[in-house]
């Protein structure tokens, strides 16, 4: 066994796949620069650029390590001897180098992807009317049960954390497959021996070997469960959000970058939604046998999601609109205020759900958009192009089939999260040796960066939705 040229080859897989990943990187700030609106290369896009290399390559150094150590597992462990362990401190230290350092960056990457959600433009739209005339008998039920849903799947996963740790303890644990990591040549699923005052003691690489494919292997069986049985045939929260909104009749309006976002169209073809039980069952009737019109944005369309490219004049109206609540509330109000505070936002709400109103009627001639499908290219890169347009100035939805909405959501970001918890569990395992507390380790990293979420998430979805906070469960 030559440790200095596994070494090496080490170092030259992570600096292939790092100058890929850098590629990687800059076609993702790129896609941000455009969405941001931006003209200049300024601070924000080289701090943007580099947040991104710190995630690409904490993957990395995670999947090389991994890999290695899967490597050394399989074809090392058979001419496992007594100088084995001496032979390979050096190496060691390049993994012990590679799972530190991973871990740091995606965890730097997990921080960004928190801040990056919860800091999302986002507004309910109302089509209800009012029957009298009146738009104070417009009720606000409707729009605080939408809210306080989508406050629900905002940290929803495929993949349940702690199932997931579960079934990773009780195959290393109880089926034992953590012995495979025994420092020896031999394969067994048996206990360490004793000798004397001497035990059989693991080998940290073996260790990562093992542990690796079955945190990969539990974590797929779980994410193709939920594809293929679960949200199939038990719930899908995703589009049963999508459903409530037609119900409730109402639309998400989302800003995740200064000239880009995501609609869902929630207005309901029946026109009117606040009606008594008997009204509501005989329209769900009338629409599942195709006597009403459809859901779509479109006419005789189904599509209700799309991606939005909006120019630089509607975020400016838009920014205008929502300006005086964000200065009312800007300073810390006195509960003296209250009834001058619930003036404020009533009319900065319906002067909001009026402009979006209108703008998705198409009643705004100087805020015009089209709608589109995404060509083949534009869905690899996961970018739209400002093309297809009447006007250089109109704005552009996309047809979201893929539903990229839910990256403003853990549920779009599956992949980061899951990596980020295999990392944690493998750096956790390396400098302890102890499954069980790399286990329990990675769950209470888990549950603070949920309820990171969760807490930034619904301040911000009560202060750009105008929702007060009190009323999101």
């Amino acid at each position: 066994m030559d440790v200095a040229a596994n070494t090496r080859t080490i170092w030259i897989v992570f600096g292939s796949l790092s100058g890929v990943g850098l590629i990687l990187a800059f076609i993702r700030t790129w896609a941000w620069y455009s969405k941001s609106g931006r003209t200049i290369i300024d601070l924000p896009t080289l701090a943007k650029f580099f947040l991104y290399i710190m995630g690409i390559v904490g993957t990395v150094m995670f999947l090389v390590a991994s890999c290695a150590a899967v490597w050394w597992l399989a074809f090392y462990k058979k001419e496992y001897n007594n100088t084995f362990e001496s032979d390979t401190n050096s190496i060691q230290k390049v993994f012990r180098i590679l799972l530190i350092v991973s871990f740091a960056l995606k965890t730097i990457d997990i921080i960004h992807l928190i801040i990056r959600q919860a800091t999302i433009d986002i507004f309910f739209i109302d089509w209800e009317r009012p029957k009298a005339g009146d738009i104070n008998h417009v009720s606000a039920w409707r729009t605080y049960f939408v809210a306080n849903e989508f406050n629900e799947i905002q940290t929803f996963r495929r993949i349940h954390v702690s199932f997931h740790l579960l079934f990773v303890l009780f195959l290393l644990k109880v089926i034992n497959l953590e012995n495979l990591a025994l420092a020896g040549p031999d394969i067994t699923l048996s206990a360490p021996t004793f000798q004397g005052n001497y035990t059989t003691e693991y080998n940290r690489i073996f260790r990562i070997g093992i542990a690796f494919p079955v945190l990969l292997g539990t974590g797929f069986i779980q994410y193709f469960f939920y594809i293929i049985f679960y949200q199939r045939f038990i719930e899908n929260k995703i589009m049963n959000f999508i459903d409530l909104c037609s119900v409730s009749n109402i639309s998400v309006f989302i800003l995740d970058q200064n000239r880009h976002g995501y609609y869902i169209h929630g207005r309901s073809p029946h026109g009117t939604t606040d009606v008594n039980m008997k009204d509501m069952l005989m329209n769900l009737e009338r629409e599942s046998r195709m006597l009403s019109g459809t859901r779509g944005l479109q006419a005789n369309s189904t599509e209700q999601i799309f991606i939005m490219k909006i120019n630089r004049t509607f975020r400016t109206q838009y920014d205008l609109l929502f300006r005086k609540y964000s200065d009312f509330v800007g300073p810390r109000r006195s509960k003296k205020d209250k009834e001058h505070y619930t003036d404020v936002l009533l009319e900065s709400y319906r002067n909001l759900n009026s402009f979006l109103c209108s703008y998705i009627d198409h009643s705004l001639p100087a805020h015009e958009y089209y709608v589109r499908n995404r060509y083949l290219v534009e869905k690899l890169f996961n970018y739209e192009f400002q093309i297809g347009m009447t006007g250089y100035n109109d704005s552009l939805f996309f047809v979201d089939n893929e539903k990229t909405f839910t990256e403003i959501l853990f549920y779009g970001e599956e992949n980061s999260l899951f990596i980020w918890n295999i990392i944690t569990f493998l750096f956790i395992d390396f400098l302890s040796s102890n499954y069980v507390l790399a286990a329990i380790i990675t769950y209470l990293l888990n549950l603070i960066a949920v309820a990171l979420r969760n807490s930034f998430g619904r301040k911000n979805l009560s202060k750009k939705t105008l929702v007060p906070r009190e009323l999101l469960i």
